[in-house]
This record gives C-alpha cells, sequence and structure tokens, in this order.
C-alpha cells in the first residue's frame, strides 16, 4: 500500500507509481543517455569560458620576469637616447622636413600636402613622434611588469600589441626624424637596434615556459555560447 505522504511510492529517487523492479524501455534510456551527455556538454563549455584560476602559480619564468625586462630596458635606453636627441635638434629635424615636404609639392603636387599646410605639418609630426616613443614604451612596461605580477595572459598580449605598433612605427619615425645629411646617422643605427631588442623581448614572452605559466585563454567563442542558450 502506497504511503499518500510519501510522493515517491516508496522508493528513493523513484517517481510515484513506477515499479521499481521494472525493466525501463530503450526509449527511457536512450532519454537518460542523451540527458547526461547535453549537461556534460554544458559543463564542458562553462569551463572552456572561465576556466578556473589557479590559486598558485608559483613564480613567473625567468623569460617573463628577467629577460623580457633586461632586453625591454635596452630598447627603453635607446628610445630615451632618441628623444633627448631629437628635441635637442628639433629645430634642425624641423627643417629638414619640411625642405623635403617642400620637394614633394614641386616634385609630385597631385600626392603631396599642399604647401599651405607644409608649415604645419613639420612642425607638429617631429615633436609628436619623440613624444609618442616614450608613451609607448611606458605602455609596453606596464604591461610586461604586469602580466608577471597579476599572472595575466591577456596583459602579455596588450604588451605584444603594443610592440608590435612600435616596431611598424620605428621605420617611419627614422625616415621622417633621423634619415637627414645633417642629422647624425648613429640615430638610424640605434632606431634599428632598438627594433631588434624589441622584437627579443616579445619573444621571450612567447617561450613555452611563460606560455604554460600563464593562464588558460579565455576567448569568446561564439558557437559555444550559441549552444549555451
Amino acid at each position: 500500500m502506497t504511503d499518500p505522504k510519501d510522493p515517491t511510492g516508496g522508493a528513493s529517487g523513484e517517481p510515484a507509481g513506477r515499479d521499481p523492479d521494472r525493466v525501463p524501455s530503450q526509449a527511457e534510456l536512450d532519454a537518460e543517455d542523451l540527458a547526461a551527455l547535453e549537461r556534460s556538454s554544458r559543463d564542458r563549455d562553462q569551463a572552456a569560458l572561465y576556466p578556473a584560476r589557479p590559486g598558485d602559480p608559483g613564480p613567473p619564468p625567468e623569460a617573463l620576469a628577467v629577460h623580457a625586462r633586461i632586453v625591454w630596458w635596452g630598447a627603453a635606453v635607446i628610445g630615451l637616447v632618441l628623444t633627448i636627441y631629437g628635441f635637442f635638434n628639433l629645430g634642425t629635424i624641423t627643417d629638414d622636413l619640411r625642405g623635403r615636404l617642400l620637394e614633394g609639392v614641386v616634385a609630385d603636387p597631385a600626392n603631396s600636402a599642399p604647401e599651405s599646410e607644409v608649415d604645419t605639418l613639420a612642425g607638429f609630426f617631429p615633436p609628436f613622434m619623440l613624444v609618442m616613443i616614450i608613451v609607448v614604451l611606458a605602455i609596453e612596461y606596464a604591461c610586461l611588469v604586469a602580466a608577471a605580477t597579476q599572472h595575466s595572459r591577456h596583459l602579455r598580449n596588450f604588451f605584444l600589441a603594443a610592440v608590435v605598433v612600435h616596431l611598424l612605427c620605428i621605420p617611419v619615425g627614422v625616415d621622417l626624424l633621423f634619415r637627414y645629411p645633417d642629422v647624425s646617422s648613429t640615430m638610424v643605427v640605434l632606431s634599428y637596434v632598438q627594433l631588434i631588442l624589441l622584437v627579443v623581448a616579445a619573444l621571450c614572452t612567447l617561450r613555452s615556459p611563460v606560455n604554460r605559466w600563464l593562464p588558460e585563454s579565455t576567448r569568446m567563442k561564439p558557437t559555444r555560447m550559441m549552444r549555451g542558450r
């Protein structure tokens, strides 16, 4: 006799009215398997989207905390030298750039800046580019240090992005700032030495010990998000 106060029919986990000795049908077994697979897939997707951060990742690898910083400091010292030299010779660089822009107006008026804007461009770009050397270096340093202290893959990637932007700007900066007869050719050489050092610093942060130490990537995957709805 079934107890009316016991909705399970007296058997733990069994719904009311179900015979605990009854053999489930194949359809019921398939439905239970599908439900278990769905729960397992949902749990895996959730874990992939939001992986658990390790409680104690240990000290950062030397490639990130020491080697990359030492090489980056070499590039930063060169950047400081270039900036100081550029501001001390700003008048010469501005005059040389103005002359180059005027030559462009005469040689190819259709593809050069208007003559009325030559003075504005020549006065703006040299100091702007010299200041940006320091700004980009400051961003790189902040991301590099924080990647090691905060155990952050994203900050390491931000450092790499800043380095890539810096590398792309160096050839343009060399051409506009230092590639003139009355400017020391040493500045051109130092600029490309800085480029090499930045490449080495970036490669240090990409070494396998660093990738193993950093947490797993938490990139958003649209297909998984759609399946989770």
